[in-house]
């Protein structure tokens, strides 16, 4: 694939835009468009086409290059990143089983009640958006598989937690998108993150860490056949 350009604004970007709403489009760019690595991004022309400044979208770029999903290129400019390889893969979900059983627990303790409310309203999403396979366009439901995590992670309410869990979680989308196909466990899925969820409801702080470190277990597992196993 060439050089990103001819790209119709995404709904709710304005000409004023800031940077977190630039980095979100173009997170959902990279995600949803399958951008071949080392596709150009070049911020004059994204600029052009979505009728923005291009100040926020080089802050943007900036910041996605910190989380691996994007990386610059001496006299090019920022160009989508390789897909994780196998080793990468796996210290993805090292990373995340280090940092979400233990979001949730946190989590749990301080507004396990609060918590559970939130987390209701994103698995309807996500079982919504699993109903709905009529096509391979899975973003509804990673967005809604996202937010539950990043709700967990944000009501630990710890500022680096939830900085961590944007990055590895659009890792792991763009992984199983782009190399291990199309999306076909949302039954598992929704099942473990019921356990989760029912664990919030039940104020048990332990159950809501092992029922993450399951899921993502069975995650790491269905994505690419690897048992994951608790770092040492």
């Amino acid at each position: 694939m060439g050089a990103v350009g001819r790209q119709v604004r995404p709904a709710g970007l304005g000409r004023t835009v800031l940077m977190d709403e630039a980095y979100e489009a173009l997170l959902a760019l990279i995600l949803d468009e399958g951008l071949d690595p080392g596709t150009p991004l070049r911020i004059d022309t994204i600029a052009k086409d979505w009728g923005v400044s291009p100040t926020p979208l080089r802050e943007a770029l900036a910041k996605l290059e910190n989380t691996g999903l994007v990386q610059r290129v001496p006299h090019r400019g920022y160009t989508v990143a390789p897909l994780l390889d196998d080793s990468g893969f796996r210290e993805l979900m090292a990373a995340r089983l280090l940092i979400e059983p233990y979001s949730a627990r946190q989590a749990c303790e301080r507004d396990a009640a609060g918590t559970a409310r939130i987390l209701a309203e994103h698995h309807k999403e996500m079982a919504a958006a699993a109903d709905q396979q009529e096509t391979d366009d899975f973003r509804a439901y990673m967005q809604a598989d996202s937010a539950f995590h990043a709700a967990i992670a944000a009501a630990a309410d710890n500022r680096f937690l939830s900085a961590a869990i944007d990055p590895l979680g659009a890792h792991v989308q763009r992984f199983r998108r782009f190399t291990g196909g199309r999306i076909n466990d949302t039954e598992e899925a929704l099942a473990e993150h019921s356990a989760v969820l029912r664990a919030f409801e039940e104020n048990d702080a332990a159950a809501c860490e092992a029922a993450m470190r399951t899921h993502l277990q069975g995650v790491a597992h269905r994505s690419f056949g690897q048992t994951a196993a608790d770092p040492a």
